[in-house]
């Protein structure tokens, strides 16, 4: 009797493993697509990102990084409103860190498109700046300031 206890147990064990193994997802480049996204085309789009509201020049942008983050296993970031994404803007960023340089794109009065980057004191001060301002970065922010 206890050894069909213990093989009923066993195969329940088996089974339920097998199940969890079922919803490890495969991230080793299972998202391929190539975006060509427009930095200058401006249609800003909210997410939160880590308890930090994030704001994308363009949903091609999202798009892109979601992309990424797919092949790292990570969930995708989602859409939201404005309010409800600028209650996430940073109010307080702690003083330190390592300063950050940041780059965004715009289109002068003559529909020129352009580029300019801003030194921040961290981070925190960047995302505190973007969200405040409706004003999205692109790429990813290097270490140090700008050049």
């Amino acid at each position: 009797m206890n050894v069909f206890k213990l093989s009923v147990l066993g195969t329940l064990f088996c089974g339920f493993l097998n199940m969890n193994l079922a919803y490890i997802r495969n991230c080793t480049g299972a998202c391929n697509l190539q975006f060509r996204c427009n930095p200058y085309g401006r249609n800003i789009i909210w997410t939160i990102s880590e308890g930090t509201c994030r704001v994308f020049q363009n949903s091609c942008l999202l798009g892109s990084l979601n992309c990424q983050r797919e092949n790292q296993c990570l969930q995708p970031l989602l859409l939201t409103s404005q309010d409800q994404c600028m209650t996430y803007c940073p109010g307080h960023c702690p003083s330190g860190g390592p300063q950050v340089c940041a780059s965004f794109s715009y289109v002068d009065s003559n529909g020129v498109n352009g580029d300019r980057q801003m030194t921040f004191l961290s981070r925190c001060h960047l995302n505190q700046y973007a969200c405040k301002n409706a004003n999205a970065y692109i790429g990813e922010p290097s270490n140090g300031p700008c050049p």
